[in-house]
């Protein structure tokens, strides 16, 4: 049967849902992306074509609706290195997400000068967008949040 295994990379990572509820988990993501290199997870949830993502946590293996994830956190070096961009604009932030939850780290803004602000970064952006934070980058589903303001 192994004819019929598909190849996949696994992330480890935290899922905040909508419920409140944590998943300590691993993400599935294909081995070879388009662009020749390793599947990330930020990819794999802005899939449009795909409202589910496949999860393990412990022995158990099942799928999770993109549209009741918050946020992955990801602390995996491979992983963070592969969402950092080499240029742009850095810009530090703090974000309020509807239940309560504050979140301050920095968005890598990789657009034109004319477009550089946060307004644009995130009117532009896609599903999930990546908050940097030491030693870990945060997927923040665009849909959950409510506010943002100066980390100050």
């Amino acid at each position: 049967m192994l004819e019929y295994q598909v190849p996949r990379r696994e992330v480890r990572a935290r899922i905040l849902l909508d419920d409140g509820r944590i998943l300590d988990c691993l993400v599935f993501t294909a081995v070879t992306a388009p662009d020749g290199g390793p599947q990330r997870v930020i990819d794999r949830l802005n899939e449009a074509d795909e409202e589910f993502v496949p999860v393990s946590c412990r022995d158990d293996r099942f799928l999770v609706n993109k549209s009741g994830i918050v946020t992955v956190q990801i602390t995996q070096p491979d992983e963070i290195a592969a969402l950092s961009h080499a240029t742009g604009i850095e810009r530090a932030v703090r974000l309020s997400l509807a239940g309560g939850i504050n979140l301050v780290g920095r968005f890598q803004i990789s657009m034109p000068p004319e477009r550089s602000r946060v307004i644009d970064f995130l009117n532009a952006a896609e599903r999930f967008v990546p908050l940097f934070g030491p030693d870990r980058v945060t997927l923040v589903q665009r849909n959950y949040i409510v506010a943002v303001r100066s980390p100050t």
